[in-house]
């Protein structure tokens, strides 16, 4: 990241991946609730795409899938996985995971929901081609390039290191890095001035 003191007129903008939304909305992980709540307070830019959105409902669906089989049908895990992409989740179910996560993102209504436009769909493949990274990965990658964000948070370690590696050889590491939420607060200070 640059060096030197955040300047007054800069706006930090941070894109937010998909495992830490699902930490805060499943309240499963007290970090991501904390963190989500000092964006906010810092009034800092916090950007994720619709497909965060997308992915965030198959995991909830998958999620009360495996909970009606396991837990009302005792039946065993190795069965979830096969019935996985034959979910028969009824009309209740399926209106609570949408009132769930509607009233996650009322309550982190900060968050904006960003598209991918042509240019980033290019960006999307080039990454792709020259790296390890899953294609949602590489989505968010670019997105997060194309919208000027100085961090892009995640916690997955893989993510984190190879992004940082494509970040690095395309000589932009210094204007954004994939990192976990814990060290986005050692970004703040190196955010600002040019070195």
């Amino acid at each position: 990241m640059r060096k030197g003191k955040k300047s007054e007129t800069e706006e930090v903008k941070i894109y937010v991946d998909t495992c830490v939304l699902q930490g805060a909305l499943s309240r499963r992980n007290d970090e991501d609730v904390v963190f989500l709540k000092n964006l906010k307070k810092k009034n800092w830019k916090v950007f994720t795409s619709t497909y965060s959105l997308m992915e965030l409902y198959e995991i909830a669906k998958d999620r009360k899938f495996l909970f009606n089989l396991v837990y009302d049908r005792w039946i065993d895990v190795s069965t979830f996985l096969r019935l996985r992409s034959h979910k028969n989740l009824n009309a209740d179910d399926l209106d609570k995971i949408v009132k769930d996560l509607a009233n996650f993102f009322t309550t982190n209504d900060f968050i904006e929901f960003m598209d991918i436009t042509t240019d980033v769909w290019i960006d999307i493949k080039d990454i792709v081609e020259k790296s390890n990274l899953h294609s949602s990965d590489a989505m968010h990658l670019a997105l997060a390039r194309a919208l000027g964000c100085h961090a892009l948070v995640t916690h997955d370690k893989f993510f984190i290191e190879e992004g940082n590696r494509i970040l690095e050889e395309a000589e932009i590491s210094d204007k954004i890095r994939v990192c976990d939420i814990k060290d986005v607060e050692n970004l703040e200070l190196q955010i600002g001035e040019p070195k």
